[in-house]
């Protein structure tokens, strides 16, 4: 034992974004709530007296605070739980120390430890659900305004790296936010209440209850979840059916990918030989006193980077979920769910950050636009001119340094139309109104009401 808390945040830049919302003191003050909840669902269907529950609610706080203050304790706890596979035990263990023998049976009576860890681990997410729906919301709303700030902003449109068409940088951000809007119309229902008892029967609870059981249950869900809970099916136990699990990585996941697809166009912008797009706030080198990093996009293309891995080892726990409890793949979500919610709370936080601050330099599109003809007019000129003009000497008109205008002038003659025709105004199609209609849809569809559990 150090006095050094063990944290791995220097491998990773960026992960502390948003990381109290998910470390171990999150974790420990989450399992404590859910023992809390129990208590007090107890004591209010008669099964415990309120001297009972105050006793265990106490000394569970007790044992969170002394937790959460001091990262040894912390710590200690971290290595007591490798006897027995999870920082439940010792942390019950802790609160026992605590309590009265009486108060001490009462506390987590007919639970088991996957019931508490499923809880809390889905309490986390559920939590990180909400904190993403409400960036998710206010990044899209700035990428709107961004589309409408350049709808005319010239730019151009590559295809496998290459010069391709004329577009709009306006098309460009819509398309953006549609990536954000999407994602955020896909999270999911976070039903995390588990209560199975040992083999996910409820034997012991059904023992102690009686005719209480379902009320038992019911409070508990009320205490996890809410008022609305009263209202709904008790949860059935789902110690071994991980889709939710999966589903829940999903998203993460998606929050995840949607900004480091967006950080891969904006790192390719920002380039100094392209120069279309840069950052407000940018990185040093140590070497190089010339340069300007975009780190923040930089961080970003590497969290997506990271996240087929714990995405990976969720659907193979899942696939692995076996009998009544399974050995090894339940506890292999727990580091694979807390590395997706870092990862999604890191990259939402660092991606609203930098679209707020992303410049748009409309004169180096153009720029560039320019450089790349008339070589992206090809397409047009096959299909305007096809029929009277060879594919050589189409070729020839679009070649490198020639002057298109003269060349095509002297296969068709002087025609109206043909000095506009190789503008890249006269070959938008139509982008503004897919633009348009990106943008309509995200507005109707509006504010993504997700009904998401909550425990205050």
């Amino acid at each position: 034992m150090t006095d050094t808390a063990h944290t791995r945040f220097l491998f990773a830049p960026g992960d502390l974004r948003g990381s109290e919302a998910i470390d171990d003191a999150a974790f420990i003050t989450a399992i404590g709530q859910v023992e809390t909840a129990w208590i007090v669902a107890q004591a209010r269907v008669g099964l415990v007296s309120s001297e009972i529950r105050a006793e265990v609610a106490a000394a569970n706080d007790a044992t969170i605070r002394t937790l959460t203050d001091d990262h040894t304790e912390l710590e200690s706890l971290g290595e007591a739980a490798e006897s027995g596979g999870n920082p439940l035990i010792p942390f019950l263990a802790l609160v026992r120390s605590r309590l009265s023998p009486e108060a001490s049976r009462c506390l987590h009576r007919g639970l088991t430890s996957q019931d508490v860890i499923d809880t809390a681990i889905g309490l986390l997410v559920s939590r990180v659900v909400r904190q993403m729906q409400a960036r998710l919301e206010v990044i899209g709303t700035s990428l709107v305004e961004l589309s409408d700030a350049h709808a005319k902003t010239l730019c151009l449109a590559r295809t496998l790296t290459q010069p391709a068409l004329p577009t709009t940088f306006g098309l460009k951000a819509a398309a953006w936010a549609a990536e954000v809007n999407e994602v955020q119309g896909q999270a999911p229902y976070v039903d995390y209440v588990q209560v199975g008892g040992a083999a996910g029967t409820r034997a012991a609870i059904r023992w102690f209850a009686g005719d209480s059981t379902e009320s038992l249950l019911r409070e508990f869900h009320v205490q996890m979840v809410g008022p609305d809970a009263a209202l709904t099916q008790i949860p059935v136990p789902w110690h071994t059916d991980r889709v939710r699990i999966l589903s829940w990585g999903s998203h993460l996941a998606q929050c995840v990918t949607v900004g480091a697809s967006i950080a891969r166009d904006i790192l390719i912008g920002v380039r100094p030989e392209i120069g279309e797009l840069s950052l407000a706030s940018t990185g040093g080198s140590s070497t190089m006193p010339h340069k300007s990093n975009p780190t923040s996009a930089v961080l970003l293309h590497r969290n997506g980077m990271r996240v087929p891995g714990s995405l990976s080892t969720l659907t193979t726990a899942a696939a692995e979920a076996i009998e009544e409890r399974s050995d090894g793949a339940w506890h292999a979500e727990w580091p694979a769910l807390s590395e997706l919610m870092t990862l999604a709370i890191s990259s939402l936080i660092i991606l609203d950050e930098m679209i707020a601050g992303l410049q748009v330099n409309a004169e180096a599109m153009r720029a560039n636009l320019d450089a790349a003809s008339p070589g992206i007019y090809g397409e047009k000129l096959g299909i305007v001119f096809g029929d009277r003009i060879d594919k050589d000497t189409r070729a020839a008109i679009i070649a490198p340094g020639s002057d298109p205008v003269a060349a095509l002038r002297a296969e068709i003659g002087d025609e109206d139309g043909i000095k506009e025709f190789f503008t890249p105004e006269s070959y938008l199609g139509e982008a503004e109104d897919i633009r348009r209609t990106i943008l309509a849809t995200i507005d109707s569809s509006g504010p993504q009401e997700i009904d998401l559990p909550s425990f205050d």
